[in-house]
């Protein structure tokens, strides 16, 4: 009898459930599952946990990644991290964290609480005070929405917007002319959690969804609240790809298109995650999109976490329409850039070519590819193309002989890998769905290719434990008959 690893679907019932109970360190793909790399340092530590990082380039491609504490914020060197902040620190509240946008060459950064910060991308050696000509409004977040930045979440209007002059980042004072302006989103939406840009603005409120489309002179932006009832519950799960915004809403996931919202997580994973979450530090919530990988990466504390240190990843593969998690420790995480490095360089990492944490010929030399980074509990820089984790898969439950036991005595993994890769196989069992499940000892697979089991039950799961790295986990040949049969 062949079981395939089907999706992560914690949320169904035991019996019957065709997907899995848990799908561990891992990448979902769309048939099976894939090795899920751990993390791996790659710089030197800030001076406190990092509120917001931000990778970008200059109009000529360079490449420079920022970092912010709540009272600084860094630019990142072949040496390590530079203190690129204003004279006076900063004052980012304790739940807060800071936005970043680029247009053109200006680099922008808000944290809500101090003015808005611009920095000149190959110029500027320190960020510096928007001035008060500008009028830049005091907002917690901002994004690029066509030929203007948007901020959103306004210190006077926390369900306002505010956009700058057309082509102009340094100018926000209101103009007709210049298309300049401001709005107040009405109704029962409530505040603005999230925004992301693009081609449209996607304004993520409390309650609503809200979408900003450029029409131009007298009225520059026309708001149209496209999904009234579902809100954004995390400002950090808020991740777009292409005209896509991905999104945690009280229910549950969701992926806003410009015009509906679809719910991503339900019947799946939205209940285990609602369980799992310690709302408590939701704010230590963080997203990003691995478009190699066609990836929604959503990082969080579990309740397991009594310190708020963000402990799981949750991963949704939005082409397979698969789930699944890993168990990782990270501060935050955010879409890196690669920058290049010269050889000379390169001896700021290690003097000895063969003691590099990476090949030379690895693309985090090349520069500018985007790279799912982190930092780490000790805020240093992580990337996550380590060594693959050990991963874990259980599936649901089944009942192989209809109406009566069976006896299951051996289990074949079908799980592509190398000579490195070890395989052990647990059957869990159990004779009444109100007993516990009891799993055997752990078998690892034999030279045919088997692992031996001895499992005698009505209802019965299997485990499957990887390490040692593999390419692809497809499923199991699970070899039952009848009870007594010989």
């Amino acid at each position: 009898m062949r079981l395939p690893l089907g999706p992560l679907a914690p949320d169904n019932p035991d019996l019957g459930n065709a997907g899995l109970e848990d799908a561990v360190n891992c990448l979902p793909l769309s048939n099976g599952y894939g090795p899920m790399p751990d993390a791996r340092t790659f710089s030197s530590s800030l001076s406190g946990t990092c509120m917001g990082a931000y990778a970008t380039r200059d109009i000529s491609g360079v490449v420079s990644t920022f970092a912010a504490t709540a009272g600084q914020i860094y630019k990142s060197s072949a040496t390590g991290w530079n203190n690129v902040s204003r004279t006076a620190s900063y004052t980012t509240a304790n739940d807060g964290r800071w936005d970043f946008a680029t247009f053109g060459n200006t680099c922008l950064a808000t944290n809500g609480v101090d003015a808005m910060q611009a920095y000149t991308l190959g110029t500027s050696t320190r960020f510096r005070d928007q001035s008060a000509s500008a009028s830049a409004p005091l907002a917690a977040l901002i994004t690029v929405v066509r030929d203007f930045v948007f901020a959103g979440r306004l210190s006077a209007q926390l369900n306002g917007v505010q956009w700058c002059q057309i082509n102009n980042p340094l100018r926000w004072t209101a103009s007709a002319r210049l298309q300049s302006d401001r709005q107040e989103l009405p109704g029962e939406g409530g505040a603005i959690v999230a925004m992301t840009g693009g081609d449209f603005a996607t304004i993520l409120a409390q309650r609503s969804i809200w979408r900003g489309t450029y029409v131009g002179s007298p009225v520059i932006f026309r708001f149209d609240e496209v999904v009234p009832n579902v809100g954004c519950f995390a400002r950090g799960s808020a991740a777009r790809f292409q005209n896509m915004t991905f999104f945690l809403s009280q229910s549950g996931f969701y992926v806003f298109d410009g015009a509906q919202a679809s719910p991503i997580g339900d019947g799946m994973i939205d209940g285990f995650f609602k369980a799992d979450l310690n709302t408590a530090f939701r704010h230590r919530i963080t997203s990003v999109i691995d478009p190699i990988n066609k990836l929604y990466v959503v990082s969080y504390p579990s309740n397991a976490s009594s310190t708020g240190i963000p402990d799981r990843v949750m991963l949704y593969n939005w082409a397979a329409r698969r789930w699944a998690r890993a168990e990782i420790t990270v501060e935050m995480i955010f879409a890196g850039l690669t920058g290049s490095m010269t050889l000379e360089q390169l001896d700021t990492i290690s003097a000895n070519l063969d003691l590099l944490p990476f090949s030379l010929d690895s693309d985090l030399w090349a520069g500018g590819l985007t790279v799912v980074s982190g930092f780490d509990a000790d805020h240093r820089t992580v990337t996550f193309d380590g060594a693959p984790l050990a991963a874990r898969f259980i599936t649901g439950e089944s009942q192989f002989i209809s109406n009566q036991r069976a006896f299951v005595n051996a289990v074949r993994p079908l799980v592509q890998g190398t000579a490195s890769t070890a395989i052990t196989v647990q059957m869990g069992k159990r004779d009444r769905l109100i007993d516990a499940v009891s799993f055997t000892a752990a078998s690892a697979m034999n030279a045919s290719g088997v692992c031996p089991v001895r499992a005698n039950a009505r209802f019965h799961r299997v485990r499957l434990d990887i390490s040692g790295g593999f390419t692809q986990a497809l499923g199991f040949d699970v070899q039952a008959s009848p009870e007594g049969a010989r």
